[in-house]
C-alpha cells in the first residue's frame, strides 16, 4: 500500500504530465498568434522546392479572398518553376513569375493584371517564423502572386500585409533556401476534409543567417533594418 508520501508525488507526476500536455496543445493552436484555431476545412499546399517540401495551411475561412486567390495559382500550375528571388534572415520570397521581382498575375483570359485589396485578419499575425503573407508594392491594393514566408517574429508589418497561410511542415526546407532556388511544383495535399501531413514544431533555433545590412555608422537596431526592406513586389 502506498504511503501519503508516495501517492503526493504520484499525483504531482500525473498533473506535470497533463501540464506539459496541455502546454503543447496550446503552442500548436498559437504558433501562428491566431485567438481561434484555424478552421477545419482550410486546405494544405505543398511547394516542391529544390532544397525540399514546404506544407502550407491555407486560411480560407479567414482571409477567403487573398486565400482562394492563392490556391488559384497553384491549380493553374502558375508557380512551378519560379524562383526564390529574395533571401533575407528574417524571411523568404518568391512567386514571380520566371523569377522576376517585379513579376505578377495576368488572367490569360482577359489579359487583365490580377490585383487584391488587402484583406487583413485581425486574429493573424507575423508573431513568428512560419508565416506566409503576400508581397506587395507602396500601393495597400496592389498584391498579385508574389508571397513571403518569415524566419522570425515580424510584427511591424502586422496590419499592411495580408496573412493568408502557415507553414506546419517543411520550416528547415525555408531556412536552408538561398536566392535562385525555385519550385519545381506545387499542389493541394489536402482539401481540409483528411488530415494533412503530421505537424512539426518550428526550430527554436534556426541555422545562423546573415544580419540585415545597415548604413556604417548608422547605428540603426536589427528591426529597423528590417523594416527598410518590407515585402514589395518591386525596388529590390
Amino acid at each position: 500500500m502506498k504511503s501519503k508520501a508516495q501517492m503526493a508525488i504520484t499525483g504531482f507526476a500525473r498533473r506535470a504530465l497533463q501540464l506539459t500536455m496541455l502546454s503543447s496543445a496550446i503552442v500548436s493552436l498559437s504558433f501562428f498568434q491566431t485567438t481561434t484555431p484555424a478552421f477545419a476545412g482550410d486546405p494544405v499546399v505543398c511547394l516542391n522546392t529544390t532544397k525540399g517540401p514546404i506544407y502550407i495551411r491555407v486560411f480560407i475561412g479567414m482571409v477567403p479572398n487573398t486565400a482562394g486567390a492563392f490556391l488559384d495559382l497553384v491549380q493553374r500550375g502558375f508557380y512551378s518553376g519560379s524562383a526564390f528571388h529574395r533571401v533575407e534572415s528574417w524571411c523568404i520570397q518568391g512567386g514571380g513569375p520566371n523569377g522576376n521581382p517585379n513579376g505578377v498575375f495576368v488572367h490569360p483570359e482577359s489579359g487583365q493584371v490580377r490585383r487584391l485589396r488587402l484583406e487583413i485578419n485581425r486574429n493573424l499575425s507575423h508573431g513568428g517564423p512560419g508565416v506566409v503573407a503576400m508581397a506587395r508594392t507602396q500601393d495597400r491594393n496592389s498584391a498579385s502572386c508574389q508571397f513571403y514566408i518569415t524566419k522570425q517574429q515580424a510584427r511591424f508589418l502586422d496590419g499592411n500585409y495580408a496573412i493568408f497561410g502557415g507553414v506546419i511542415q517543411g520550416m528547415n526546407t525555408v531556412y536552408a533556401i538561398r536566392s535562385g532556388d525555385g519550385i519545381l511544383g506545387a499542389e493541394i495535399v489536402s482539401d481540409g476534409s483528411s488530415p494533412p501531413p503530421q505537424q512539426e514544431q518550428v526550430e527554436a533555433s534556426p541555422p545562423p543567417a546573415p544580419q540585415p545590412r545597415g548604413r556604417r555608422g548608422s547605428g540603426a537596431s536589427q528591426t529597423q533594418s528590417i523594416q527598410q526592406g518590407k515585402p514589395q513586389d518591386s525596388g529590390f
